[in-house]
């Protein structure tokens, strides 16, 4: 069997993506203080960033819950999150209780399974990545499951930012990439041509900018925009009501929206049930008298 985005796994599927996009963690509620940010190097910020990145070696979430809505439909569910650091990330759906569909994320691959339909796929990462138009792989979503900075494209370049601008917005540090800032500031000089003629100039994986903000008094991540230019589609995320889980920094608020010409989605999620234990179990199990997907 063969299907697109359109096909039978969207729905499940995409929801379980955007839970894994929009991860984070929370524990007790705290306000964070106002402290004015002040200038600071690409470097020594990412520094900073990396210093509030939880980093685990098994984390788990019992309970995340989900309300998700498009240009056709509602619905309300329940995610599971177990991960190993550098190994596995296994994420759980459900609806009244009902057990919806699984993701295994190893380094090489990228296991669903579909208990509605009965059906599964595998695959490397290739249909995420064309999922988002964006260069996703494991490390950049065990990034996002940190609270850590990443950069959107598998780029050695990009690996410690250098292709990344940092300066002060609406008193928050954020890393932005390269060219949307000349992009930026091309167009405020009224120069639309000439910003159109530089985007004809660079190649298709260049259209995807990408935007970070964070909070100057622990570093965390505030705010995240990654743009397609070439397909007019945004991914949006916004963290909120920041509370303290390990003693770092997560926000217990996410507001997603990914906006393309077809279709504008939206799913806010709320967390609680954290552990930093040992998971002893990341089983994914295929009947086997379940059909495989083949993913365009």
């Amino acid at each position: 069997m063969k299907v697109g985005l359109i096909g039978g796994i969207k729905f499940p599927f995409f929801m379980i993506l955007l839970g894994l996009l929009g991860f984070s963690s929370c524990r007790t509620a705290r306000n964070i203080e106002m402290v004015e940010a002040k200038p600071m190097s690409t470097g020594k910020l990412l520094k900073q960033v990396e210093k509030n990145a939880f980093d685990y070696s098994y984390f788990s979430i019992k309970r995340i819950n989900c309300q998700f809505s498009d240009n056709f439909s509602k619905a309300s569910f329940k995610v599971n999150l177990k991960a190993h650091r550098d190994n596995k990330i296994l994420v759980s759906i459900s609806k009244l209780n009902i057990p919806v569909g699984r993701v295994l994320l190893t380094p090489d691959s990228v296991k669903y399974v579909n208990y509605i339909d009965k059906n599964f796929f595998t695959d490397d990462y290739s249909y995420l990545s064309k999922v988002l138009n964006i260069d996703l792989d494991f490390a950049t979503i065990q990034s996002i499951i940190s609270n850590n900075a990443f950069s959107y494209r598998n780029d050695p370049k990009d690996r410690d930012f250098k292709t990344f601008d940092s300066f002060i917005e609406n008193g928050h540090y954020v890393l932005q990439s390269e060219k949307e800032r000349k992009l930026v500031k091309i167009e405020e000089k009224g120069k639309t041509a000439k910003a159109d003629r530089r985007l004809k100039r660079l190649d298709e994986d260049a259209l995807i900018l990408q935007k970070m903000f964070f909070e100057p008094v622990n570093f965390a991540l505030t705010k995240l925009i990654i743009e397609d230019k070439t397909n007019e589609r945004q991914l949006l995320l916004t963290f909120d009501d920041f509370e303290e889980f390990e003693k770092k920094d997560y926000p217990g608020l996410i507001d997603m929206n990914f906006n393309s010409p077809e279709n504008d989605v939206n799913l806010k999620v709320r967390m609680s049930g954290f552990s930093a234990e040992k998971v002893k179990s990341f089983s994914l199990r295929i009947p086997e008298k379940y059909e495989e997907i083949r993913v365009n």
